[in-house]
């Protein structure tokens, strides 16, 4: 609910039947000026068990955000927060997108989490473009964080997310920068987005970070093992683009 929520505006998510469906709580917005990515943090009030913030980035919801998407040549990884190994490349529209969003996230997220004393878990999730944010602005937070917090190791949870960088990046990110933290990419075969992009990914040489599950786009599901997904003989044809923003039953995506 968080990343179909992060396309609203503050004003917008009070009307949302997700927010009560949910009870996430959000607490600030912020939107880079420069790539025009924006991202929400919340509060997690479903479990009072584990006080959870949630830093929710936006997917593309304007001309700009779809410019960065489609500047996928891979680019030396330098601008990342931390040194990265000789050869380390990466998607260079979401490299530029990440470090503008985080510059406009650091403070009042390192601010809320003093606030917030008791906090036990932070997640970093997103949608499309939002997911590629997700995942390397959560390194830039592995850096800026002190080792000693209890919520220094972020988890990652990505929709329909892009791949974005290298076999050499791609280690790097999972056994390194953000070692300890779960790292995980939901898709679906009916995304044609994911579907249609797979042969240029592969040719470009990009490669996943964490764990891809596969899950339903219409019902809260997720198939961990291959024998569990539904067979239908649609299943192989990815056409609509509104199954982009369809996952485990709710609509993520833009709207008015």
């Amino acid at each position: 609910h968080a990343s179909s929520l992060s396309y609203l505006s503050l004003e917008k998510m009070q009307t949302s039947e997700y927010l009560s469906l949910s009870r996430l709580e959000p607490l600030l917005q912020v939107i880079d000026p420069e790539s025009e990515s924006g991202a929400t943090i919340f509060r997690d009030n479903s479990n009072n068990d584990t006080k959870r913030l949630i830093v929710a980035c936006r997917g593309s919801a304007n001309p700009k955000n779809f410019g960065t998407n489609l500047k996928f040549k891979l680019v030396p990884a330098t601008r990342l927060s931390q040194p990265t190994p000789s050869g380390a490349m990466v998607h260079e529209g979401f490299q530029d997108a990440s470090l503008g969003l985080w510059k406009e996230l650091a403070k009042p997220l390192l601010s809320r989490i003093k606030e917030e004393e008791d906090a036990t878990e932070i997640v970093f999730t997103g949608h499309s473009l939002g997911a590629a944010n997700a995942l390397l602005t959560s390194v830039h937070y592995r850096t800026a964080i002190s080792s000693t917090s209890s919520v220094s190791r972020p988890s990652i949870v990505t929709f329909g997310g892009p791949k974005l960088c290298n076999d050499i990046l791609a280690r790097f990110i999972r056994n390194d920068a953000l070692e300890g933290s779960t790292i995980v990419h939901l898709v679906h075969d009916k995304d044609p987005v994911l579907a249609n992009n797979q042969k240029l990914w592969n040719d470009l040489g990009f490669q996943d970070v964490g764990i891809e599950l596969q899950c339903d786009p219409n019902n809260p599901a997720v198939h961990t093992a291959a024998e569990e997904k539904p067979k239908s003989f649609f299943s192989s044809f990815a056409w609509n683009i509104l199954d982009h923003c369809n996952y485990l039953g709710v609509y993520v995506g833009p709207r008015a």
